[in-house]
Order: structure tokens, then sequence, then C-alpha cells
């Protein structure tokens, strides 16, 4: 089953929240399990759909007592199952590193939330081409320092987020297959790699069609309920 994990992140207040819950309920899938990732504000608003429940982040801090932070056990409250961490944006804007990594993946699998480790390379990386080794450290750095349990990685390229570019499908293709043999040979485990990065209506089929894409993480596209439905119906008409 594919994989759609839709990241609404800080874009919508709670009317035309409220608005998106109605019409997710229009959903209905039989090939795609559906993630919906909304602000921290709104989780609850979420809570009971047909889907599963997704936070954009989660605390670093452990046992502290921290203001402003959100815990694990706050969001398995509101029925969160997932968990996005490493996202290139926090990475960027927040300036959270490996050790925040692997704190909010233990922190994250103390309450038994499933992680979605974000890696990419920026695009003066690519052009040097060092995406591989770019990739194998942020692989290497955390997660051999975490239990490998519930993890999936996206592999977003930094450098096609938000931008409307994609790498090739051959890019995506080998990259993905990168990705999946180093965890193989250095964890000897098999685990579901999304792709994301500016992944739309337009573009979703012919991703869909790389056999080593287990799913997507959508930004933008995933904004709009209308869109979110097309792709669900792209992956479900598959094969069909």
């Amino acid at each position: 089953m594919k994989i759609l994990a839709c990241n609404i992140k800080n874009k919508m207040d709670r009317l035309e929240t409220e608005s998106y819950v109605e019409q997710l309920g229009e959903i209905v899938s039989e090939k795609a399990k559906l993630i919906i990732c909304p602000s921290f504000l709104f989780l609850p608003l979420f809570k009971g759909g047909n889907y599963s429940l997704g936070s954009q982040d989660i605390s670093s801090f452990n046992e502290a007592t921290v203001t402003g932070e959100i815990t694990a056990k706050q969001l398995k409250s509101l029925d969160v199952s997932y968990v996005i961490i490493g996202h290139s944006e926090r990475r960027n804007y927040k300036h959270e590193i490996n050790i925040d990594f692997i704190n909010k993946i233990n922190h994250a699998q103390e309450k038994d939330l499933r992680i979605i480790y974000c890696i990419g390379e920026t695009e003066e990386e690519k052009e040097h081409g060092e995406t591989f080794d770019i990739l194998e450290k942020q692989i290497s750095e955390v997660l051999n320092n975490v239990v490998l349990k519930d993890i999936m990685i996206a592999y977003e390229p930094i450098w096609a987020i938000g931008s409307g570019k994609i790498p090739t499908i051959k890019e995506i293709q080998n990259t993905i297959e990168y990705i999946k043999d180093i965890v193989d040979e250095k964890y000897e485990q098999q685990i579901k790699v999304l792709y994301g990065g500016s992944v739309n209506v337009d573009n979703i089929e012919v991703i869909n069609n790389i056999e080593a894409v287990d799913g997507f993480l959508v930004g933008g596209a995933s904004l709009d309920v209308t869109n979110v439905k097309k792709m669900i119906e792209i992956i479900d008409n598959k094969g069909n």
C-alpha cells in the first residue's frame, strides 16, 4: 500500500482548517494510506477521521519541562500515530542538528509513534556530485544512535521543495534504491522510502510508477483537498 503523507505546515487558520477537515471526509482509498499532518493548534479538529494523524514535529526534550514544547504523551492523547522529524525547514530555520533528531526519535518511540525521517541534499551539493555522500551521512549519523523501529525515510531534495522542480525519474529511482541499500547493508532492515519535493497532481502519476517509491510526502499541493483526492485516485488507479 502506497503512503500519501500531507504536510499542511502553518498555512491555514481555524475556519480554513474546519473546511479542510469536512472535505477530507469525502476521500476513500483502496490502495493508499493517507496521513494528515496539520498544525499543532488544530490537531484536535482532525481526530476520528478516515486517515492517520501525523505531527509536523515533536519535542527533543524527553523529560524536561520546557515552555512551548509538544511531547509524545500529548500527541498520543490526540490519536497521533506519525511524526515528521528532520524536515529541511527545521534544519534550516531552526538550526536543528543530529542530536535533536536522535532525541526526537527516541522521544517519539517511547509512546510508539511512527517516524517519518526526512533527508535530502541542497542544489549545490547535487551539482558537486555529493548527493549520495550527504544522504549516507544523514542516515548513519542519526540511525546509528536510535532503535530502527517504525521508521520510514522521506527523501526530499532540498532544492526541489516548493520550487516546482523535481529530479529526473532515473535520479529518483537511483537515489531511493541507494537509500534502501544503505539501510539494508548497515542495519539489515528493509524500510519504506517516500519521495517529497514539489509533488503535485501533474507529476505524481509518473513518480508513482517508480517501483522503489513507497509513497509521498506532499507539502503545498496538499493544502487543497481537491488535489489530495486526485492524488489518492491516481494512486488507486495504478494498474487498473
